[in-house]
């Protein structure tokens, strides 16, 4: 577990004052591993909500990696976020492409040179703010694997902060390195904003007198030495709540992995994960991709569509019970 000083000795994070309760949603989907169908799930959520008649927009923020454009069917996009980062254009709305698909429209990554992966923090800030501003119901966020500080800005920016994962070892172990980052760099920020720099660092210099052991155990001391402190940081990192879904399932046994990684998330770090579901390996997605056409359209009554479509549903759902309440 890294020492608070570690964790404020990090990049200057970014502002999320601007986000919350904003119009559109941003959904953020990221992974610990390329390979897990992580644009895939991204595309294809993006259109489930689509076809419930939801205006969306995906960015597709895999930047040195981008394809959102060939599984939506697409060609070489014309305009990107190359154009934004190079100042030809002066926002995103500029760069919105219509897609094949009624409802949604795309924000290419494609053209992005190398050097454009890895944004100033002024950049991603104004990206971030500017995505809030269009005129659509949800934006959907595809990110790059790994879990360098951009995706994690970008996946701490979402409302719907959305990890994908199959359910091999490789994927697993990166799923929890890319939820352990995020969680420590969302933790980072609630301790500046309480002011509690100095308490976090005397827990954890008495790490062994007080028996801490994980995240969810620092919060409890921090919250017994000052407990105004505590309550606001245990505000901040609650809202850090992380969604995972298991793609690629091949055995019965892997239906359960997305409620086990959900439990023991809660256990270490004291916040609730919620489990969105598991999707069952199907070889309709790969024919979809070889025919350059988004799976919900091509095999709407695939296994892997009526899951998306599972998914989509259950969040929009919960989205709305939310609002009313």
């Amino acid at each position: 577990m890294p020492t608070a000083q570690s964790i404020l000795d990090t990049d200057e994070s970014l502002r999320e004052s601007a986000l919350p309760g904003r119009h559109p949603r941003l959904w953020a989907v990221g992974s610990g591993k390329g390979g897990v169908g992580k644009s895939v799930v991204t595309a294809n959520l993006a259109i489930a909500l689509a076809q419930k008649g939801k205006k969306c927009v995906i960015l597709d923020a895999d930047l040195g990696g981008a394809n959102q454009h060939t599984i939506l069917g697409m060609p070489n996009p014309r305009t990107s976020l190359a154009d934004l980062f190079a100042r030809t254009v002066p926002s995103l709305k500029e760069i919105l492409l219509p897609t094949p698909v009624p409802n949604l429209w795309l924000i290419s990554g494609a053209q992005a040179q190398l050097d454009m992966a890895n944004p100033k923090h002024a950049l991603k800030e104004k990206i971030i703010r500017q995505l809030g501003t269009l005129d659509v119901d949800h934006v959907l966020i595809d990110l790059g694997a790994g879990s360098t500080f951009n995706v994690l800005d970008f996946f701490l920016a979402a409302h719907e902060r959305i990890v994908v994962v199959a359910p091999v070892p490789t994927a697993i172990e990166n799923a929890y390195h890319f939820l352990k980052a995020a969680y420590f760099r969302g933790l980072k920020r609630a301790i500046q904003r309480a002011g509690a720099a100095r308490i976090v660092d005397q827990a954890m210099e008495e790490k062994v007198a007080r028996g801490i052991r994980s995240p969810r155990e620092l919060l409890a001391q921090i919250t017994a030495m000052d407990p105004a402190a505590g309550a606001a940081i245990a505000l901040d990192v609650a809202a850090l709540a992380p969604r995972l879904i298991v793609n690629q399932v091949q055995q019965e046994e892997e239906l359960e992995l997305g409620r086990r990684m959900a439990l023991a998330y809660r256990d270490y770090f004291g916040v609730q994960a919620n489990f969105l579901g598991a999707i069952r390996s199907d070889d309709r997605v790969r024919h979809a991709i070889r025919m350059k056409r988004p799976v919900l359209e091509v095999f709407p009554q695939s296994v892997f569509a009526q899951a998306i479509r599972e998914i989509a549903e259950y969040r929009l759902n919960t989205e709305e019970v939310g609002n009313a309440g």
